[in-house]
């Protein structure tokens, strides 16, 4: 039987696809002009059935955030947190993903080779069901392409950029939506959707695209943007994380 949280997925990659996807707007929005002269990169949107109580996929999974079922989505969603001692975004959690490469046959290729790098999970084990329309982010000059993609289960393999991902995340839906976990991430002068998990908050680019792609899944729950978490640039770097990760030789 199919899993009510795949077809929203999949009406959702087919809005897209017929031009009826309300696109991301504000800082992220699309600009043809500026996108020229940014990289092309792309992300993966995989979700999954939620855990089930005794399974175990390699993937850590932040507990103690229970939150009322919301009834049929539900959905766990793969996130990876990079790691404290990287240069560029150190210590943030975001979808998996990066450049496309020369190899790469296009934005669901990359997307679909870097979730395999940097969590484990083959392609094999996906299935994408559409690309949304591209977003810019502009701190890094890279124009992303976000990948719709869903698997019934998971069994992942050993990743093979463990130099840049600190963990995968295995993240229930439920919980990030869960009010209680939400706030405007305040940095820089700059505010921006967030979703708090024991290991740090997700935040900048990637707390608005999950804001947006949850609302317009039609799962978004009520919370109050007015609500703020002011971050410090240590907190931002993942500061908080350095006693879990081995020290730089």
């Amino acid at each position: 039987m199919p899993h009510p949280a795949r077809d929203d997925l999949l009406a959702l990659a087919e809005r897209a696809l017929s031009g009826t996807f309300e696109e991301l707007a504000g800082p992220h929005s699309y600009d043809a002009a500026t996108a020229i002269d940014y990289r092309q990169a792309a992300v993966l949107a995989l979700f999954t059935p939620v855990q089930q109580e005794g399974q175990h996929d390699g993937a850590a999974r932040p507990g103690d955030q229970s939150s009322p079922a919301v009834g049929r989505h539900q959905a766990d969603l793969f996130l990876v947190q990079r790691s404290p001692l990287l240069r560029h975004h150190p210590g943030q959690i975001a979808l998996p993903g990066g450049s496309l490469e020369a190899g790469d046959d296009g934005p669901v290729a990359a997307a679909l080779r870097e979730t395999q790098e940097e969590t484990g999970i083959p392609a094999g084990q996906v299935e994408v069901l559409g690309a949304l329309p591209p977003v810019l982010v502009p701190i890094s000059e890279f124009v992303v392409t976000p990948v719709l993609a869903w698997a019934p289960s998971v069994e992942p393999e050993a990743p093979l950029d463990t130099s840049e991902v600190l963990h995968t995340l295995r993240v229930g839906v439920d919980d990030l939506l869960d009010p209680r976990a939400r706030a405007t991430v305040w940095i820089g002068g700059h505010g921006s959707s967030g979703f708090r998990l024991p290991s740090g908050w997700v935040w900048g680019f990637t707390g608005n695209l999950l804001d947006h792609l949850f609302t317009q899944l039609g799962w978004a729950r009520e919370w109050d943007p007015a609500v703020r978490h002011t971050m410090s640039w240590d907190e931002a770097r993942g500061a908080q994380l350095l006693g879990h990760v081995p020290s730089p030789e």
